[in-house]
């Protein structure tokens, strides 16, 4: 028997991956783990449950097969599955050992969280296809990728020089944090300062590809600048143009993004869709680099839980718009107009005042909201709100002297520095001291209250007139998830409100009310109907029709138009002016 090694030390010294496109009619790749350096007898393989950025538990697990151990010469090892994630080898001594399976490409829309592969493109998301050795994430490693003659292979991991199709990286969350891109793709390359930043971009008219890179790089020099520099070496923005008619959006990676967009978006780009690049963009300081303590070095075994998602997600996509105004693609009417949109999301929407932002962001992994917030309530948007409001607060207190950019920039440079994330309260606590006041009733109210956020008045400050709306409508007290087409499934129920008093659950899906497909009602058709109507209700739950009647009720919503102040001071015109990035805020 092996001498065991003290447990602080990794099981391997050395770990290298190989993704085969093993059949491309059959979706295949052929996975290779070799961990070299082994100096125990037993070895554990396992595959994340779920995906970084994305916080909801996954079955990856179900796309892998063929499972296989060997020593050195090939021979065979003993490999038992200890769980449906985990297989452990015995190493019968071997320095070195090969873990090997096949993975299904399972995905059929083309976009970044599950593997991908047809006859000219294939896609590698780390998190679903690789496995890592427990106990060893902090060991060095490579990856090779083997594919068709005339493919190429894209990766934001360190490239190994002679080696085209190899990259390297100092451990397992770094190696698995950048996706790959394989098969027949277009890259535009350019050069932001002294940071190497490719477009590559699937899908979609090619003729059209360059003036969308040209958008992406005056993104991308805009949000380096805003946000005080590179954090990265390289930086890739892989693009899908997909063909299906399904979901558009993206993910984060450390040097790198994947986002799914229709193909009409390179006809003519415009702020909307910009902003989903933009936002991403941001990621790259904001979470990937800047993260609660909680989220790296990562544990993917389980759900983890923070309280300032609010922060990672929602203050990320507040700067989205700033960055386009900065780069010069948006106007300052286009910034009003996304906050204003927000800002009415949130004032319509009853979650707001049954659940807090905190718990939002930390009971995210019990909602079934896909990853957007708990109890019908968004941490994105309301945390956009939130990051617009405690703008403000700082700059009026500083006479404008110090934003929200100043504090993303000082937890970094503390991250940076420690190489870990942030601790609980320590958003507030930056703020506070920046801001030279104390700052605990704004946060405990925006974070840890249903109370209203002072809109109005904090936006006034901030040069911004906001017209406000206000209506009864008649409502049936519920979030919808439309995540599954034609279907209205419920979120999530006002515990207080008609849907509960029916019966009706979050995940209940709802067919039919007073005798109309849903589909209509949600178009306005429930516009007819006054508060107290009773109406027939046909809905399923677990597959089952089910029959029963419902109270409509009565619903305040506010709504918001936002334009600048016709008559500021001088403060509240520099505010405006640097909050929107259109202007100088000096």
């Amino acid at each position: 028997m092996q001498a065991q090694p003290p447990l602080s030390t990794p099981p391997a010294a050395q770990i290298a991956y190989t993704v085969q496109v093993a059949e491309v009619s059959q979706k295949r790749y052929r996975i290779q783990v070799q961990a070299e350096g082994l100096r125990r007898d037993t070895i554990t393989f396992q595959l994340p449950a779920w995906t970084p950025g994305w916080y909801v538990l996954r079955s990856n697990e179900g796309n892998l097969s063929n499972f296989s151990a060997r020593g050195p010469s090939q021979k065979p090892l003993r490999l038992q599955q200890t769980d449906v994630r985990t297989w452990t080898v015995t190493t019968e001594g071997a320095s070195r050992v090969t873990f090997s399976y096949d993975v299904r490409a399972s995905d059929t829309d083309f976009g970044f969280f599950e593997p991908y592969l047809d006859s000219e493109h294939g896609f590698v998301p780390g998190p679903a296809t690789l496995a890592y050795i427990a106990e060893s994430k902090e060991s060095p490693c490579t990856i090779t990728y083997q594919v068709p003659e005339g493919w190429k292979v894209a990766s934001a991991n360190t490239p190994v020089p002679g080696k085209p199709t190899t990259f390297s990286a100092p451990n397992y969350d770094a190696l698995t944090d950048q996706p790959a891109e394989l098969g027949k793709f277009t890259r535009i390359e350019r050069t932001l300062g002294d940071v190497p930043v490719s477009v590559v971009i699937v899908g979609g008219d090619s003729t059209r590809y360059a003036r969308w890179a040209e958008s992406v790089f005056k993104i991308a020099q805009a949000g380096i600048k805003l946000l005080g520099g590179a954090p990265f070496e390289r930086y890739i923005f892989f693009f899908h143009f997909a063909r299906t008619e399904s979901f558009t959006g993206g993910l984060e990676h450390l040097n790198g993004t994947v986002i799914r967009l229709d193909p009409n978006n390179l006809r003519q780009p415009d702020p909307e869709n910009l902003a989903i690049v933009a936002h991403e963009f941001v990621h790259a300081w904001n979470v990937k680099r800047l993260r609660p303590a909680a989220l790296g070095p990562f544990d993917y075994t389980r759900a983890v839980r923070v309280k300032d998602l609010w922060f990672a997600e929602g203050v990320t996509d507040y700067f989205a718009p700033r960055v386009l105004t900065e780069a010069g693609l948006a106007s300052q009417r286009f910034w009003l107009g996304y906050q204003a949109e927000q800002l009415t999301q949130l004032m319509t929407n009853p979650a707001r005042r049954r659940v807090t932002l905190e718990d939002a962001s930390s009971k995210v992994w019990e909602s079934q909201d896909e990853s957007q917030g708990f109890g019908g309530l968004s941490y994105y948007n309301k945390g956009l709100v939130v990051g617009l409001l405690l703008d403000i607060e700082l700059r009026q207190k500083t006479n404008n002297k110090v934003g929200l950019e100043d504090v993303l920039k000082t937890l970094l440079a503390q991250c940076l520095k420690t190489g870990k994330g942030y601790s609980e309260g320590e958003i507030e606590r930056v703020a506070t001291r920046l801001a030279g006041a104390d700052l605990s009733a704004f946060f405990n109210r925006a974070l840890r209250s249903t109370d209203e956020l002072p809109i109005v008045e904090l936006l006034a400050a901030g040069g911004i007139q906001a017209d406000e709306s206000i209506r009864k409508n008649t409502t049936l007290g519920v979030t919808w998830d439309f995540s599954q087409p034609g279907q209205a499934r419920i979120a999530s129920v006002d515990p207080s409100g008609p849907a509960a008093q029916a019966g009706l659950q979050g995940g209940d899906v709802v067919l039919s009310l007073g005798g109309q497909a849903i589909d209509s009602l949600l178009g306005g058709a429930l516009t007819r109907y006054q508060p107290g109507e009773r109406l027939p209700l046909t809905f399923r739950r677990d597959g089952a029709i089910q029959q029963g009647s419902l109270t409509l009720g009565a619903e305040t919503e506010h709504s918001y138009r936002l334009r600048p102040l016709p008559r500021p001071t001088p403060l509240q015109a520099r505010i405006l002016a640097s909050l929107s990035g259109t202007g100088s805020g000096s």
